[in-house]
């Protein structure tokens, strides 16, 4: 297997498609065609079933996938860095952060950051906040920031924080009038969830089909201006943040009976020692990720 081979396979994964994979790499659709077929006469297994909407992966595909992955961003990370080295570049460090996660700090923790460690070179990789990112797209980061555990045997767990999953209203609402409310107070409300895939968020969706409510709207980790328009008109939204960055017009509420958190997990390398920058980011993150 070369590194080009490992590049289109992992494109068409990607796009799910040899004809857009093709257009996204500008080869042609008979090149994509041959190195999949290549490496699955190399490998003597199945890669992908054709399907008429595009294709989809095997088991082996999805494993081949996996490995590919972490093979391609070690091979880069490693260039990248001796590169630096040999043209007396600044050193690189990687930061990943899921969807979202960004909302728990200060508005310029990185750039801050960034500021604060100029013969650094940052690099920023931005992930979605599902299962698949989690299992394998962090292989080039130094630091990891994530709401659900990692699955890589590459990290290692050195933060861990729990906020309590509320709601946030706007303050003319009727149940506004409460100091705090329970699970029997959202029934026949709009609800909004967030639109993610992480253990907290699952463990939420289960705990309102037991008590028989529904997400009447999901929206993005991102759409924070929408979020807002609802709740003006009525709206409910759970909600882990701050509190202090709420709009005037809003106000936080606990649920009692939920006993939910929603968590933030920080990982580093496994194979490095907590270095100083590592240690100011999570005294950073500490003094920072609460009200």
């Amino acid at each position: 297997m070369e590194y080009k081979q490992l590049q289109v396979f992992l494109k068409v994964c990607e796009t799910k498609s040899i004809t857009k994979a093709a257009e996204r790499l500008f080869i042609s659709q008979q090149a994509v065609s041959r190195i999949i077929a290549n490496l699955e006469s190399e490998l003597n297994a199945r890669l992908f079933i054709r399907t008429p909407q595009g294709v989809e992966l095997t088991d082996w595909g999805a494993e081949l996938e996996q490995q590919a992955f972490e093979f391609l961003h070690h091979h880069d990370s490693i260039v990248t860095r001796l590169g630096n080295l040999n043209q007396g570049g600044r050193k690189e460090y990687k930061i990943g952060f899921f969807m979202g996660m960004l909302q728990m700090l200060p508005a310029h923790f990185l750039p801050d950051l960034m500021d604060a460690h100029p013969k650094l070179q940052f690099r920023l990789q931005s992930y979605p906040d599902n299962e698949r990112s989690r299992s394998f797209q962090n292989y080039g980061c130094d630091l990891v920031m994530t709401t659900s555990p990692l699955s890589s045997g590459n990290f290692v767990q050195i933060f861990h924080y729990e906020s309590p999953i509320g709601v946030i209203l706007q303050r003319s609402h009727p149940l506004a009038q409460k100091q705090e409310l329970t699970m029997a107070d959202l029934k026949g409300q709009r609800l909004i969830t967030l639109n993610s895939d992480n253990r907290s968020q699952s463990r939420l969706m289960n705990r309102l089909r037991e008590w028989g409510l529904d997400a009447h709207s999901v929206v993005g980790d991102t759409e924070w201006g929408l979020t807002w328009d609802l709740l003006r008109r009525g709206y409910i939204s759970f909600y882990a943040g701050k509190l202090s960055v709420l709009p005037d017009d809003m106000l936080g509420l606990p649920l009692t009976d939920l006993n939910l958190a929603w968590e933030f997990f920080v990982y580093k390398r496994q194979s490095k020692k907590l270095s100083a920058l590592e240690k100011e980011i999570l005294a950073k993150i500490r003094e920072n990720i609460s009200d």
